[in-house]
């Protein structure tokens, strides 16, 4: 006994390695994305001045507590965005401990939960976002903590002293999800289900269960309503219509013909990110001879969460969707487990046992194979990371993507060591300037000046002309596709180009279109 377990905890502990070792190598190899760029900024004006800024991201409908764990990691290193991106390495840790945990607790046993760890390390849903300092890992996190706390609800009897624990712990996790993320509200049905987890209670002990593990939700919502007290909270809603279109119009207006049409656009998502053959596994769950209603709860739990998007979304991209990987990750690990207890390990005959093992050990070894291949292309070639279409759009070709924005920030380091630099930027906000002033945070800036003038840049603002005058040189910094001002070729300082043939990022020297002051 005493070996196993000592096994046990060897294995853990190589798959916690792999996974520091994966996710904390070249962790900056993929440049900043967009929306890392606005959160860590947001992050760094929370540390200049907290009272102005510390509910700063309500105007732009997101809730802040990523941004408030984000800065205590911009004093505990210099590069930003590594900084940013050790809080998503740090959260996808937990994430693999919460996962082996959870897989135990729905009856796993212990080396199954290694499995789900492992594959909660390595597939690339989980990998790309246990990497990036974005919102959607956090969110998982906390939702994965009201699971593990509805478990614990569904098997403690009622009322005791554990149940008020429980009950707490329920409470603060789901409210924390709702500080993370306004789609944490999506998961209220999903958790609701899974008060019919047990098979061995009547109507009386259900209804009882539900109550209570509602009333664990229902403190979570107000937990989140606390937030109603600061007056920047209307605007928390106000960007909902970018990506959802309103329900009346899709239910009575016809539009859902127009969203549910996506579906097969989601499902390659799925297939893609968690691997068409792990994907197979998780529907042969469905099937399976052993924990086939934990695996069914869990499988259509991921649906409920996904359906509201699915037919409301207006934009959907794979991230808003990786949520649900939660409970699609454990019913496929369940799965495996129950195949191999009924059809290997319990096997009536060699042929039996022989076919099912090769199918299994087929599926894990493609979805490996798969896995690691993703891993592979962002550790050393991040260019040309596997993406689906919609991702390589967002991470590697568009103005989204943050190729040159590092190399961008040290040239104008370096050229301000002996000049005054104005720099323009497209955008107002977003991948330019954010991404670019990130670099510039607790840093001597007396001989820098970074301002957003706007897209696409077919003029330079007044106001921006006017500040510019007071510096040596002025700077714009575009990419290719919106420049509009005509400047000679040898203005341009440098430029990076992001791949397969995409925009490119530019740096011009622009001196020459301001006009001195008399």
């Amino acid at each position: 006994m005493k070996s196993a377990r000592q096994h046990y905890y060897v294995l853990a502990a190589g798959v916690i390695i792999l996974y520091l070792v994966t996710h904390l190598f070249r962790l900056t190899a993929l440049p900043v994305f967009a929306d890392e760029a606005i959160y860590i900024r947001w992050a760094q004006l929370i540390i200049d001045d907290w009272q102005r800024y510390a509910f700063f991201p309500l105007n732009d409908g997101k809730t802040p507590l990523l941004m408030w764990l984000m800065v205590p990691f911009q004093f505990l290193f210099s590069d930003q965005l590594f900084a940013g991106r050790f809080l998503a390495v740090l959260i996808g840790f937990f994430q693999v401990l919460t996962n082996g945990y959870l897989t135990l607790q729905f009856g796993g046993r212990k080396k199954t939960a290694l499995l789900s760890m492992l594959l909660t390390s390595v597939l690339p849903f989980w990998y790309f976002h246990h990497r990036m300092a974005l919102i959607d890992g956090l969110l998982t996190l906390w939702l994965s903590l009201s699971l593990v706390f509805i478990l614990k609800l569904v098997k403690t009897t009622l009322f005791s002293r554990a149940t008020i624990v429980y009950l707490i712990g329920l409470g603060a996790s789901f409210g924390l999800a709702l500080w993370t993320k306004l789609p944490a509200v999506l998961a209220l049905p999903p958790l609701l289900v899974f008060s019919l987890w047990p098979t061995y209670q009547n109507i009386s002990t259900l209804f009882k269960k539900a109550l209570v593990i509602g009333s664990g939700l229902f403190l979570g919502l107000c937990f989140f309503a606390l937030m109603k007290l600061h007056p920047a909270f209307g605007q928390l809603f106000s960007r909902g219509s970018d990506f959802l279109y309103p329900w009346p119009e899709v239910l009575f207006a016809g539009l859902w013909q127009k969203t549910l049409i996506n579906i097969p656009t989601y499902l390659t998502y799925f297939g893609h990110y968690l691997t068409w053959p792990f994907g197979l596994g998780i529907l042969a769950g469905l099937f399976a001879p052993r924990h086939k209603r934990s695996i069914h709860l869990l499988f259509w739990s991921g649906i409920l969460f996904l359906a509201p998007m699915v037919m409301l979304g207006r934009v959907v991209y794979p991230r808003y969707l990786f949520p649900a990987s939660l409970f699609f990750t454990l019913a496929g690990t369940l799965s495996i487990e129950a195949y191999v207890d009924s059809y290997v390990t319990q096997a009536r005959t060699l042929p039996q046992k022989v076919v099912v093992s090769i199918v299994i050990v087929l599926l894990l070894a493609n979805t490996l194979a798969a896995s690691f291949t993703f891993i592979g292309h962002q550790l050393f070639s991040p260019d040309t990371t596997p993406f689906v279409a919609a991702d390589k759009v967002q991470y590697l070709h568009e103005w989204s993507s943050g190729h040159g924005l590092k190399e961008a920030a040290e040239l104008i380091a370096q050229a301000a060591q002996t000049k005054k630099i104005a720099v323009g930027t497209e955008g107002y906000f977003g991948t330019l300037p954010d991404g670019l002033t990130m670099y510039f945070h607790r840093r001597n800036v007396e001989n820098i000046y970074i301002e957003g003038i706007g897209y696409p840049v077919d003029e330079i603002p007044t106001t921006f002309a006017d500040r510019a005058q007071d510096y040596d040189q002025t700077w714009i910094i575009v990419n290719s596709h919106r420049m509009k001002i005509e400047l000679p070729p040898e203005k341009l300082i440098a430029e990076y180009c992001r791949p397969d043939d995409a925009p490119c990022l530019q740096v011009w020297d622009a001196t020459a279109l301001i006009t001195p002051s008399n």
